[in-house]
């Protein structure tokens, strides 16, 4: 694959208790070590799909997941190879504030699954 894509987008596999609303019986399936092995595994794609952006490409992380483990932890862990960066798109007005960097779509407020977005550019 080469290496200088202007875009990326990482879909991880993740827990999917954003889902648990539709899916109950994901429950029945999970272990207590899931949301952070699935967070470290998220972690190490998103490392490895951000070497085939540009630097200063644009690269977009999401998981259907409402665990921290799974979201802000990513970002964390990835923060030596990329830059959280505002959202260069249009049409997410009432989702996120101007100028952010990531943003939760949640059942309650947004009427979707639970779902965490986050968007970076490449150091």
């Amino acid at each position: 694959m080469p290496g200088d894509f202007d875009r990326v987008l990482v879909d991880a596999p993740c827990t999917g208790t954003g889902t648990l609303r539709r899916r109950p019986e994901i429950a029945l399936r999970l272990e207590s070590g899931d949301p952070a092995r699935l967070g470290e595994l998220s972690a190490r794609i998103l490392e490895h799909a951000a070497s085939h952006a540009r630097p200063g490409g644009r690269i977009v992380f999401a998981v259907c997941s409402v665990l921290p483990e799974e979201a802000e932890r990513v970002v964390e862990r990835v923060a030596h190879l990329l830059e959280p960066a505002p959202f260069d798109v249009s049409g997410l007005d009432g989702v996120c504030e101007p100028r952010a960097t990531s943003f939760w779509l949640l059942p309650g407020r947004h009427g979707t699954d639970g779902y965490f977005v986050a968007s970076f550019v490449r150091r």
